[in-house]
């Protein structure tokens, strides 16, 4: 066992695709949050979050198989506060540290590059011990949709079921100091948040358990005690399987949504962009998806393009086409999207305007004080592989073409959180300007936009943003009557 600033190292736990999937299996919270990688990616984490329930159940398991190595089985957990402070994302590796071990208790702390994660203060003491109860294997559940207004007073009664072979695969060592219903219980904090109360809009972020809980049956019974509508702060107390405890999520933002067609169509001129052939690469959600709605609105042909979001993409366009709109999907990976490009240019209906909305997720979490693999990403997707796609689209393209290329006032301010974002965008305007300098057939112009409601910039707390029709409509307009007075 090794020792840094941080205390004893416990365990450098990786959480993989298949401990994922595993403890989605285990505790039956199968959140899209969690499992579903394009629904993941419009949270405000920007992908699968590891459930917080498994990285509390983790740091006991390694906490206890520390204890072993040292012979102090004889100590036993009575309880514990868990609190989520950062997401941990599928695939991410957490340093699992011990600090302040006493007779009383001690403190597990998990670190991303130092960064803390999670804290899971723990408490010794004597439980007593319960028989073994034969709970069934849980079913697969629907996730509930609750608004906020619902979970006011909202109580429930969550039937406990657990597969043990898994739990002992997974936590052999908890399991065993448990038993069956106290760790089912345990697990079922995760499903009641994720599944049930508030569901599909959760984000946990404490747990405090206690495990000489009275109540001895099969089920966990909760109730929301306490709902702060400012912050979306929801409290609950539950209690079942011998344990009790009290826990806070928050109602995340639900996914933006953008304008349909129908509010489109009220706002854009009858045929003002009918003979408009437009590539909206990263189209499939946010100011692609409203600049394909506005081209198609106004008699166009939008060619949305979709990295991972299929059915995002798919939605858009059927939206478009039942308003008696032309659309068009195809699949495009910007890093490697070069020969389909070529094939687009070069065909009989070539695009007469790109516009390049791919994008990385901007609000994501910085490693150190600054991210320098963040800033890399950033730059393959609004530096290299722009330049990359526009190179392509000229070399078969016989006419002008314009390109328009988003870039954000976030390059003018010095915002902590967006400085590899920034630098990014900056090195990207510089390029369109190289380009616009040099080049008689690509023309290029970039809008430095304000903050406009989309999943990029959804917040937990409400935060100043503009419509996004309101916004790219003019913009949209002066492309297309560009285009069309140069060919």
């Amino acid at each position: 066992m090794s020792w840094n600033i941080h205390g004893t190292i416990l365990q450098c736990r990786r959480y993989s695709e298949d401990l994922q999937r595993l403890f989605a299996d285990l505790s039956g919270d199968y959140n899209p949050m969690h499992v579903d990688p394009v629904a993941a990616r419009r949270t405000l984490v920007g992908g699968r979050a590891v459930h917080g329930i498994h990285q509390a159940v983790a740091a006991l398991e390694a906490l206890l198989t520390h204890l072993a190595g040292q012979n102090r089985s004889n100590l036993t957990i009575v309880g514990f506060r868990a609190q989520f402070l950062k997401a941990v994302l599928v695939g991410d590796a957490v340093d699992l540290h011990l600090t302040k071990l006493t007779d009383e208790g001690c403190l597990v702390t998990g670190r991303i590059d130092g960064e803390i994660v999670c804290r899971v203060s723990f408490q010794f003491g004597e439980i007593t011990p319960v028989p073994e109860t034969g709970l069934p294997p849980l079913p697969q559940e629907p996730v509930m949709e609750l608004s906020f207004a619902a979970l006011a007073g909202q109580t429930g009664r969550l039937p406990l079921g657990i597969d043990v072979a898994l739990a002992r695969q997974l936590f052999p060592l908890t399991t065993a100091m448990l038993g069956t219903g106290r760790i089912a219980a345990t697990l079922a904090l995760s499903r009641l948040v994720g599944m049930h109360c508030p569901g599909l809009h959760s984000i946990f972020t404490e747990a405090t358990v206690r495990y000489d809980g009275t109540d001895a049956s099969d089920a966990l019974h909760y109730r929301v005690e306490e709902t702060d509508e400012l912050y979306g702060r929801i409290a609950l107390a539950v209690q079942g399987g011998h344990v009790q405890g009290q826990l806070v999520a928050f109602f995340r933002p639900r996914p933006q949504l953008q304008p349909g067609m129908a509010e489109v169509m009220r706002a854009v001129e009858p045929g003002r962009f009918a003979d408009s052939v437009s590539l909206i690469i990263g189209g499939s959600r946010g100011l692609g998806e409203i600049t394909a709605k506005i081209i198609a609105a106004g008699g166009g042909l939008p060619i949305i393009t979709y990295h991972q979001g299929a059915a995002d993409a798919e939605r858009i366009a059927e939206d478009i086409r039942s308003a008696g709109g032309r659309c068009e999907v195809l699949q495009l990976d910007v890093l490697r999207g070069e020969t389909l490009i070529q094939q687009l240019f070069a065909g009989k209906r070539r695009p007469r305007s790109l516009y390049y909305y791919a994008t990385p997720k901007i609000f994501g979490r910085r490693r150190g004080f600054f991210d320098h693999d963040m800033l890399r990403e950033f730059q393959e997707v609004y530096v290299t592989a722009f330049g990359r796609l526009i190179d392509s689209a000229a070399k078969n393209c016989p006419t002008t073409f314009r390109v328009f290329y988003p870039s954000s006032i976030a390059v003018t301010e010095t915002i902590r959180e967006l400085a590899e974002y920034a630098l990014a965008k900056r090195t990207g305007e510089e390029l369109c300007a190289f380009y616009n300098s040099h080049s008689k057939q690509i023309e290029i112009i970039v809008e430095r936009l304000p903050r406009i409601r989309t999943d990029q910039t959804n917040t937990l707390l409400p935060v100043s943003a503009q419509d996004s029709l309101t916004v790219m409509l003019p913009l949209v307009c002066r492309m297309e009557s560009l285009s069309t007075v140069s060919l």
